[in-house]
């Protein structure tokens, strides 16, 4: 008699230690895919190329990358939609090359700049670098600002006497690599703050309840579990309803902020048959088509779902 209770309590068991497995991974997959890029439009910043730019460039990504973030190469991703050495570049061009990558799809760009001299003290013939760091992170599809960080004014070594340029670009070079870990740090703990687990009904979602099925449609399926954390880079989206009718597109409105980790929308553009949000969430892209297209099942509207860069077009297809 006790031998069926005790395989029930070891499969739950088993089943309870996977689903850990499960929401670990997932919890690791929300952390987003980021970008290293420097500013150099300035005439007085470090350009592009010069090894002291190459070595903070260096230690920014492996410091973010330590830290647990998908970090990608700028060159590699770009070589094949944009000159690889081009040099006084300002942010607007990062921007624009960060957002034209597809593959992988970037979710943020840390931009920084570098200022490196050296100044001769007044009272001797000391010689001193200084080294200024400021950096800032960026949503790619948004420009949304999450944060920055600049380290400035520190008390650096002085040169030793006779140092030519070559000693002078590895020495400032060296200081310069020290600031950049701290900069780097200081950013990824910004980032850790953004994308920082919140629970679902912290989100702003209704999670008890969901708007009725129109007639003749299913159920809607269950709402997330009360106090379900929400992790990930708040990410804002254009969702564009087109062929609807107004009774179905209150629907899909309502259906939309009853999904897990939704944050906020706002209406865009409506008209008769059309209907434009910026929608907001801690949802990546993967799950949210996913969400629209289980909406379009039990709402039973026929319509497909499109997906390129941050807008998702719903498209209504009519029958007879």
């Amino acid at each position: 008699m006790l031998r069926d209770p005790i395989r029930t309590l070891a499969a739950l068991a088993l089943l309870g230690s996977a689903l850990l497995g499960l929401s670990a991974q997932a919890q690791a997959q929300t952390r987003p895919n980021l970008v290293v890029m420097g500013e150099d439009a300035d005439e007085d910043s470090v350009p592009r190329g010069n090894r002291i730019f190459q070595r903070v460039i260096a230690e920014l990504s492996e410091t973010m990358n330590l830290r647990g973030y998908n970090v990608y190469d700028e060159t590699a991703v770009a070589m094949g939609i944009t000159q690889a050495n081009r040099v006084r570049r300002r942010d607007a061009e990062l921007i624009e090359v960060a957002r034209a990558v597809q593959n992988p799809p970037l979710d943020v760009v840390a931009v920084f700049q570098v200022y490196a001299s050296a100044s001769k003290s007044a009272y001797s013939d000391i010689v001193r670098p200084e080294v200024r760091i400021p950096g800032r992170l960026l949503n790619v599809r948004t420009g949304q600002s999450l944060g920055a960080f600049e380290v400035a004014g520190l008390q650096l070594p002085p040169l030793p006497q006779g140092c030519d340029r070559e000693c002078l670009l590895e020495r400032v070079g060296a200081e310069a690599k020290s600031i950049a870990a701290d900069v780097a740090t200081a950013l990824t703990a910004k980032l850790d703050g953004v994308i920082a687990p919140r629970r679902a009904a912290e989100a702003g979602a209704p999670l008890n309840t969901l708007p009725p099925a129109l007639p003749g449609a299913e159920p809607p399926p269950a709402a997330a579990a009360a106090g379900e954390s929400c992790g990930g880079l708040p990410t804002a989206y254009v969702v564009r309803l087109t062929g609807f009718s107004p009774q179905e597109v209150q629907a899909a409105e309502e259906y939309m902020a009853a999904f897990r980790c939704y944050e906020h929308h706002r209406p865009v553009r409506s008209g008769g048959a059309t209907a434009e949000y910026w929608y907001e969430t801690r949802s990546d892209s993967a799950r949210l088509g996913r969400n629209l297209r289980l909406m379009l099942e039990h709402m039973s509207a026929p319509g497909q779902v499109q997906f390129s860069g941050n807008t998702f077009v719903i498209s209504r297809v009519a029958t007879r």
